[in-house]
């Protein structure tokens, strides 16, 4: 079993155009593959991608460039929510993937919005948790202070700059005063802040190129996944998505951060399973 906060073992690497991507498959099955989050590595899926697993489904998460085990390109250029788009096709065409479930959250939502927009034949179905189609001020202040701290170059300030934003009082109580340690200690440990502010400033260009016109497109079964309690991308995002996407489905969960992945497990299992079952590959040639 896979856990949380962890580095992982070697892996397997994709060469796209000289960038190698780091990649995971665990389990066998219909494919669902989870995009991570702008500061998220393939190990913060491991609540979603050992449940998924040990239902009957193969599981495959990858590191962004700009990401923990992937390549760090310098040029700002090389890092777009079109680019990193384009990089998920290349990783399902290596891996034989015609078809498969596709989840995203925060960044990994907008990448898997705009890849169903521009790959539809490869989406048998779309989940969104707590992402955005657009820029608002109050987003673009927020990703300006992670900016911030990335350029910093101090870990602590990094961490400090984001957590308060990512994670719910509620969470962040029951963590206690050492989760921040614990977290400055994991992202010391392969993250690379100057990549950061380079994923950061491709988010950022998002305000000036919104996605919400283009996911009108979008015919696939969409389940659109918002927390309560998100100070990053609050539901108001996630109900702008949802009414964009025609016949989506919208679930709020209670309670929960931005980081409802990590916060509520359980339930987000439950109904991204329970909406990938209901459209099984078999069911939608």
């Amino acid at each position: 079993m896979r856990e949380l906060f962890a580095v992982g073992e070697a892996m397997p690497y994709l060469d796209v155009g000289g960038v190698r991507l780091y990649y995971d498959v665990v389990g066998s099955g219909e494919p669902v593959v989870l995009v991570n989050g702008i500061f998220m590595s393939t190990r913060s899926w491991v609540y979603q991608a050992n449940h998924l697993a040990s239902v009957g489904y193969m599981v495959v998460t990858h590191d962004l460039r700009g990401q923990w085990m992937s390549d760090k390109p310098i040029e700002e250029d090389l890092y777009s929510v079109e680019i990193h788009a384009e990089d998920l096709r290349k990783l399902l065409d290596h891996l034989g993937l015609r078809r498969a479930h596709l989840v995203g959250t925060s960044y990994g939502g907008m990448i898997s919005m705009l890849f169903a927009v521009k790959y539809r034949e490869y989406v048998n179905d779309l989940t969104i948790i707590t992402s955005t189609s657009e820029i608002h001020e109050d987003l673009r202040l927020t990703a300006l202070r992670w900016l911030e701290g990335a350029l910093s170059g101090d870990f602590r300030k990094f961490v400090l700059s984001w957590i308060n934003d990512v994670y719910s009082g509620e969470y962040l109580t029951t963590a206690g005063p050492t989760f921040v340690d614990k977290l400055i200690g994991y992202f010391s440990q392969g993250f690379d802040l100057q990549a950061a502010v380079k994923l950061l400033k491709a988010f950022l260009r998002v305000l000036d190129s919104p996605l919400t016109p283009l996911i009108t497109k979008i015919e696939v079964p969409t389940l659109v996944v918002a927390a309560e309690l998100d100070r990053v991308m609050p539901p108001k995002y996630s109900r702008i998505i949802s009414r964009s996407i025609r016949g989506s489905t919208y679930f709020e969960v209670r309670e929960a951060g931005h980081a409802v992945i990590i916060e509520k497990p359980d339930i987000v299992n439950c109904i991204v399973t329970g909406f990938i079952r209901s459209n099984s590959l078999s069911s939608n040639p």
